[in-house]
């Protein structure tokens, strides 16, 4: 079996090494490995069925029930998947959840001496905890700035880490973007993007604990929390032109609606009729910036701009800088 130190699984990872992942496709959505791809051994009834006869007669009858249910041409399918990919992907790495048998087992059916990585997902797993967990912390420079500041695009301008397109969600209450990966998978392509710039000053946007049902490591928060800040400034006008390109054109009146109830109770009675029904206006006309403005704004005002103000009161003795785009990116190119 291949067996991987620490150093051997960075270089892998940073040559972005491709990898089988033979575990059924239950597992692999509960916690995927970067750089991999999903050509299972067996199939998520098929695992059940072998580890249910695990539990009640043992291994050597778990195995036979095994080779039942996958020989002939589901077998041949199967293998012909794993040697195209291989062909398409030189080099290609192959495991499973420990190791073990699954690996071995392909391993074998695929031939030209293919040995599994030793400890499987488990062993490559705790690798990227111990980035998280363990690793000395990166140097962080985080930019904050009101809602619709486009801080997400300043970041792009030097070396950073995007937690918002890692978790696939923009933070607020109205940020879903779609699907978002499990827990595990984010920490995984988290630990990936720190491995990446080892050594490196690293910007990254201000970002509250969670983002959407994404929690930052422990560790990894309090540190962003303590580290130095760039307030970026945009005028009111730029920022209400920025959230309406980035959040609501394309979208559905139903989401906003429902993403409003999310905050009903921060907002007031009041205040929450208001923005509703200013939501319903805009919506029931063209799509356009100044029939959604006014809603917005409304949103702006009552929500988003007092708890912003409130945080930027607390980070105070932070705050290394305040400017717009052009000044802080002037600032932090001589830095």
């Amino acid at each position: 079996m291949s067996s991987w130190n620490d150093e051997e699984l960075k270089n892998l990872f940073l040559h972005h090494t491709p990898l089988i992942d033979v575990r059924s496709p239950g597992e692999y959505l509960e916690g995927q490995i970067p750089f991999s791809v999903n050509l299972p051994i067996m199939n998520n009834e098929e695992r059940v069925k072998i580890g249910t006869c695990y539990k009640e007669q043992g291994q050597e009858a778990a195995i036979k029930l095994g080779h039942e249910l996958v020989r002939d041409k589901i077998k041949e399918e199967r293998i012909e998947l794993w040697r195209e990919y291989i062909r398409k992907n030189p080099g290609a790495e192959v495991f499973c959840f420990r190791g073990g048998l699954r690996s071995q087992i392909a391993c074998e059916w695929i031939g030209h001496g293919k040995r599994p990585i030793s400890g499987g997902y488990k062993r490559l797993r705790r690798y990227f905890l111990s980035w998280l967990d363990d690793a000395p912390l990166p140097e962080l420079i985080r930019i904050g700035g009101p809602t619709g500041s486009r801080k997400s695009d300043f970041i792009k301008h030097f070396d950073h880490v995007d937690l918002e397109h890692l978790a696939h969600h923009r933070g607020s209450a109205f940020g879903n973007l779609g699907t978002q990966p499990t827990q595990i998978t984010f920490e995984n392509n988290l630990a990936l993007e720190f491995m990446k710039l080892e050594g490196k000053k690293i910007i990254i946007e201000d970002e509250s604990a969670t983002l959407g049902k994404i929690i930052l490591p422990k560790r990894l928060y309090q540190h962003l929390r303590q580290s130095p800040m760039l307030v970026l400034e945009v005028p009111l006008e730029m920022r209400v032109q920025n959230i309406f390109d980035a959040y609501v054109k394309g979208r559905k009146e139903e989401f906003f609606l429902s993403s409003l109830e999310k905050i009903k109770k921060s907002l007031g009675g009041v205040n929450f009729l208001k923005i509703q029904g200013e939501m319903r206006e805009a919506f029931s006309q063209e799509e356009e910036l100044a029939h959604h403005a006014v809603w917005i704004r409304s949103l702006l005002a009552n929500y988003y701009d007092p708890s912003y103000m409130r945080d930027i009161d607390r980070q105070g003795p932070l705050i290394l800088k305040r400017g717009n785009a052009e000044e802080l990116l002037a600032w932090l190119r001589k830095a």
